[in-house]
């Protein structure tokens, strides 16, 4: 006669253990951030002691959860921003590694799909519980609608004081007043910014970038470009800033892609960089330092900006009403551009 199988261990086989509540073990397991992490750590190591399975089907059917979390760019073809852009990969990498800790997969959207689309497409069909946004966009009249209707939404980007939706981002301002100031401190007295200021958190990095060289008299020397988030666009603004005689000192790039593009287009036209024309980037994409020459740069955090994005996400979709913006501090990087 064969040996009878032991039934299977239950969320309450495991709370008796470990002398908790069933729910504070349900949580635990969920990776659910109300509970504390030794407590946490403590039943995830009895649960595997005791050879728990979860049934992962049975669990999503009964919470109406997909256990998977929507990722937009919000960008248009024109704004020069892609997938494959170095910094949306870093940005997206540290996202998936954080909602791996948490059991949570990636669903990754293309912005192909209108943005009226987004509540339908991505939670109204339980594809997904939450949206995480990168880039607040031109327009976020589209953000604004999916927070009214009680959408869990979590936004890489800039808040403004009309903002109503969570957002987990760089100080902009704080970034582009340390990049003017180092330019200044080179000895550049004629700038140039390139960025499209349309978009709320390129408008910050140019506003505290000016307000230094309004500061320091050089207001008037100022000039800037609507450049796209691109190598390309980099490229092609500073080949037609060249047409004439080089009348700048100083370029700050609002991407690590545009400053290079930039560099690019000075060398080709024989100039040198630094000697000629400082330039300054900003996010520190991994390539930055490897560049030639390696590139002065803005850092912004991408895995602490990660970290919080799924922190910030995950407390919504489990009635967290209290979450809020949050801002993180950027760094200057001084290499040799």
């Amino acid at each position: 006669m064969s040996k009878m199988s032991s039934p299977p261990v239950s969320i309450a086989d495991i709370a008796r253990r470990a002398g908790v509540a069933e729910s504070t073990v349900s949580r635990a397991l969920n990776n659910n951030p109300i509970i504390n992490e030794q407590t946490r750590e403590k039943i995830q190591a009895l649960a595997r002691e005791m050879n728990y399975k979860l049934n992962t089907g049975a669990r999503n059917l009964r919470l109406q959860r997909s256990h998977a979390i929507s990722v937009v760019i919000n960008a248009q073809t024109h704004d020069g921003q892609k997938f494959s852009d170095p910094f949306m990969m870093d940005m997206i990498g540290a996202i998936a590694d954080e909602l791996h800790q948490h059991n949570y997969s990636l669903l990754f959207s293309s912005p192909a799909i209108t943005s009226d689309d987004w509540h339908s497409h991505l939670l109204s069909s339980k594809r997904s519980d939450g949206i995480i946004v990168i880039g607040t966009g031109r327009d976020d009249t589209p953000l604004q609608k999916l927070h009214a209707m009680g959408d869990a939404l979590v936004v890489w980007g800039a808040a403004t004081p009309d903002t109503q939706y969570c957002v987990v981002g760089s100080d902009n301002y704080q970034g582009g007043q340390i990049a003017a100031q180092h330019l200044l401190k080179r000895g550049c007295k004629r700038l140039v910014f390139l960025g499209d200021i349309a978009h709320p958190e390129i408008n910050q990095r140019f506003q505290g970038y000016f307000d230094v060289l309004k500061k320091a008299g050089l207001a008037t020397q100022e000039r800037h470009v609507q450049a796209a988030f691109s190598i390309e666009s980099g490229f092609n603004h500073v080949n037609e800033l060249l047409q004439g005689e080089l009348d700048f000192d100083g370029i700050f790039a609002a991407s690590d892609n545009i400053a290079m593009g930039a560099i690019n287009a000075l060398q080709q036209q024989g100039y040198r960089v630094p000697e000629d024309v400082s330039v300054v980037g900003f996010d520190d994409i991994p390539i930055a330092p490897f560049f030639s020459p390696p590139l002065t740069t803005i850092r912004q955090n991408i895995h602490a900006g990660g970290k919080l994005l799924v922190e910030k996400i995950l407390k919504q979709i489990n009635g967290d009403e209290t979450v809020t913006s949050q801002m993180l501090a950027t760094e200057l990087v001084v290499r040799s551009s």
